[in-house]
């Protein structure tokens, strides 16, 4: 899989045969359990929503579903806007849905990447291999936390999540409220994209659901940002 710097050449799972790991699988373990994930029965929010695009305003309303649905309705937006903010709140909602750890990371072959040297150690933390899914995918973890999540997509893009901050929900656990999505070619020789995400929260009847997420992205020589409000939101029921 492909490292986080130097060349990058990806692990394809037919190259090798790993072995679980049983000290990279309690470490996992510990930064799963760490992150706050939504109760086993929410069944989902609705909320009004408004996006603003560059200064252009959009509102209307949300309904999430984990991992199920999402139906977003802006007034006077178009498709393709329409879609940009499903698929950030979907994916989102994707991460806060509840997930066990036998049936998530528990599920593949953990096992520490063997060119990562301990003795000096990379400044975002050992790197953690994920064989056996559809997905080739590492982690990067210091501090009982992910710094780093690398994923490469069959037939699109290979792509980085730099966790740069994280702050505690009311119960204790953490939630990534800043990081910086990279996207690279199939071949990881250059970078297509960056997406920088900052994430705010509320507590809605002792769950914690979005309240703002900033999106900044660099195209066409400038960076646009995009930030997506949540309010008046009702828990499902």
């Amino acid at each position: 899989m492909m490292p986080s710097s130097g060349t990058m050449k990806p692990v394809l799972q037919e190259d090798v045969r790993r072995v679980d790991d049983p000290a990279v699988r309690s470490l996992v373990r510990d930064a799963h359990s760490r992150m706050y994930k939504w109760p086993a029965g929410f069944d989902g929010y609705r909320a009004h929503v408004s996006l603003n695009d560059e200064g252009r305003i959009f509102t209307g309303t949300v309904m999430l579903i984990p991992r199920k649905d999402t139906i977003v309705d802006l007034l006077g937006a178009d498709p393709e806007t329409q879609d940009w903010v499903r698929e950030r709140l979907w994916t989102q909602g994707m991460h806060l849905a509840h997930s066990p750890f036998e049936e998530s990371d528990g599920k593949y072959i953990l096992s520490f990447e063997p060119d990562d040297n301990p003795a000096t150690p990379h400044p975002r933390g050992r790197k953690v291999l994920l064989t056996g899914g559809r997905l080739d995918s590492w982690y990067r973890i210091k501090d009982q936390q992910y710094t780093q999540i690398g994923r490469l997509t069959p037939m699109a893009e290979r792509r980085v999540n730099t966790i740069e901050r994280y702050d505690l929900a009311p119960d204790g656990r953490q939630y990534s409220s800043h990081y910086v999505m990279t996207y690279f070619t199939l071949d990881g020789q250059s970078v297509i994209g960056m997406e920088s995400y900052v994430n705010e929260y509320i507590d809605v009847q002792g769950i914690w659901l979005p309240l703002r997420r900033r999106i900044s992205c660099g195209e066409q020589g400038y960076v646009r940002t995009r930030v997506i409000e949540l309010s008046n939101h009702r828990v499902a029921s």
